[in-house]
């Protein structure tokens, strides 16, 4: 049995007449008929009773149409699924991520692969750089999410989004007075730092933004931006952020850019070089779509 001894029957069967399958199907009619013919001897039962003007169903027939249906439609879904895959489309897309990268814009393009690639499953997963480069490299990631370039002969990274780093102090606190704060205020003021997870991360920035001043550190390895946050809430310090984080403990911490000067935080995506997995680049095409 062939697809196109179905296609023929079926083309029959909704024409209503082997001239008219023919023409719809753009060959010659007696090609045609002797496909039909063929496909009722490997049945073993007449499809079409032809005593009349027109062909019509017999009881087979009508049994077979709506499988034969099926068989065609399920063939041509199995053109696109491949298609889809091979675009990417389809599938599962593991991504890796330090938690505060979800403050940016990744809940947005999140929303943009679904609507846009219904089929693809995303799944993320929240570490430490270290761990999620570790998972990358056993391809139970396929792209991690840092704020630094990692090194590696077999990685690829592209920065996705930059935005400024920002201060942040406890609600009251003198600097909060301040439009845009100078560095220089910070002079020994009490300040909480992030973790060193890279050779160009927050902690890096950080550091260089503050290299003129003298200033208290009172922690100096907290590696989620949340709990640097929850800590200026509680009035233990300030710090430095990403701007992305400013909607993060409304009331008990403010936030204030830096006057006079601009140092940005770079959002990095990071894959294997030496693995073929389409999503990840529909997922990174996400990055730079319009929004909608």
């Amino acid at each position: 049995m062939t697809l196109r001894r179905l296609e023929y029957f079926v083309a029959v069967a909704e024409q209503g007449s082997f001239s008219a399958a023919a023409r719809s199907l753009h060959v010659a009619q007696p090609p045609l008929s002797t496909q039909v013919r063929a496909l009722e001897r490997e049945l073993g039962a007449d499809l079409f009773d032809r005593s009349g003007r027109t062909p019509g169903l017999t009881a087979a027939g009508r049994a077979l149409l709506p499988e034969a249906r099926r068989i065609l439609a399920a063939y041509d879904r199995l053109a696109t699924t491949a298609r889809h895959a091979r675009e990417g489309g389809v599938g599962r897309l593991r991504v890796g991520l330090v938690p505060s990268a979800t403050a940016g814009a990744l809940p947005e393009v999140l929303r943009r692969v679904r609507e846009e690639l219904p089929g693809l499953e995303v799944s993320l997963v929240e570490g430490r750089p270290p761990e999620l480069l570790r998972r990358l490299d056993l391809d139970d990631l396929d792209v991690v999410l840092l704020y630094a370039v990692p090194d590696g002969p077999q990685l690829a990274s592209r920065v996705l989004s930059a935005e400024p780093l920002v201060l942040a102090v406890p609600a009251g606190h003198r600097l909060a007075a301040l439009p845009a704060v100078p560095v220089a205020e910070l002079e020994r003021e009490p300040v909480l730092l992030p973790a060193r997870h890279g050779d160009d991360g927050l902690r890096e920035r950080t550091t260089a933004l503050l290299s003129g001043v003298h200033v208290r550190v009172v922690q100096d390895d907290l590696w989620m931006v949340q709990t640097v946050v929850a800590l200026v809430a509680a009035g233990l310090g300030c710090a430095v952020v990403p701007a992305s984080t400013a909607g993060s403990r409304p009331g008990a911490v403010q936030y204030r850019p830096f006057a006079g000067t601009r140092t940005d935080l770079e959002l990095v995506a990071t894959w294997r070089v030496d693995r073929d997995h389409p999503p990840v680049a529909r997922f990174l095409a996400a990055w730079s779509a319009p929004a909608g």
